[in-house]
């Protein structure tokens, strides 16, 4: 495994696997894109996982006939009861430095509204004989404001291009836990250095990414070799656009929970919209 960053340049991350996603809503055109968290707008991508862990999905393309029209998957993931007030990430006053310790550090790992569970990760389970896309040229951009990574959780295609910001007036690090891909990359401030970076492997499941200055921030990314996943907003609701037709199947993950649902079964009618996903989790199993 092999990384090779530079400041205002591409870097490189290097270790095992596939995964990725697409967005558009006209069904006859193809389009590519990453999903950003709850306080963001959704984006889809195709993705493929593989089989290890608590995922158990595929890295390779089904056989059977090639798959040419496709159709529109959309659902919500429900809480049932009201969502946990957890304790900050970091209160006022705990981090040593005058940046982050002069504030609140909001706790992202849950969040929603209208009963609906924000910066859940869905995701196909195994590609179908299906034409891939490549990856989008459009720059993706993670950033650091208010010590907080912006947005919380997102998916990327392999290949697409990754801009590593710093808006904060203080330095910040970008370390990536487990996975496919290998980074770890210190930001400065003020956007002054940012970093060009491209996941080079796709993942059975999001990733964990820290800032190794300041433990308490934390966000979750899903790089994937294609386009069909997307990450729920702040009420829940999502939409996969340009899904193969037929029978196919979905990971839901979400970083409290884990696995939601390892697979569940979508038929997509072509050029037409799929019988929603409607999933509810618990309230109580999302405390601590």
């Amino acid at each position: 495994m092999m990384i090779h960053m530079q400041t205002k340049q591409t870097v490189f991350a290097g270790l095992v696997l596939s995964t990725l996603f697409v967005s558009g809503c006209d069904s006859s055109v193809r389009k590519e894109a990453l999903g950003g968290g709850a306080l963001t707008p959704v984006t889809v991508t195709l993705l493929r996982e593989g089989g290890e862990g608590d995922s158990e999905a595929e890295s390779v393309v089904a056989a059977g006939p090639k798959i040419t029209e496709f159709g529109t998957v959309r659902g919500t993931i429900s809480v049932d009861g009201a969502l946990p007030k957890l304790a900050h990430a970091s209160p006022k006053g705990q981090a040593k430095d005058p940046i982050c310790g002069a504030m609140d550090i909001l706790n992202e790992s849950v969040v929603g509204e209208s009963g609906g569970l924000g910066n859940v990760f869905i995701y196909l389970k195994k590609v179908p004989n299906v034409d891939i896309p490549p990856p989008p040229t459009d720059q993706l951009v993670m950033d650091q404001q208010g010590c907080i990574f912006v947005p919380h959780a997102q998916v990327v295609q392999v290949g697409q291009p990754v801009l590593l910001k710093n808006s904060d007036p203080i330095a910040h690090n970008v370390k990536l836990n487990g996975g496919s891909n290998s980074l770890a990359a210190t930001i400065s401030a003020n956007n002054e250095a940012n970093v060009d970076y491209q996941f080079q492997f796709s993942d059975r499941k999001p990733t964990w990414i820290v800032c190794d200055f300041h433990t308490f921030m934390s966000a979750y990314v899903m790089p994937l070799d294609h386009p069909w996943a997307a990450v729920t907003h702040l009420d829940g609701t999502f939409e996969i656009p340009n899904v193969p037709a037929g029978k196919v199947d979905f990971v839901i993950w979400h970083e409290k929970l884990g696995i939601i649902e390892r697979s569940y079964s979508v038929d997509v009618p072509p050029n037409g919209e799929a019988a929603p996903i409607e999933v509810t989790v618990k309230a109580s199993k999302l405390a601590g």
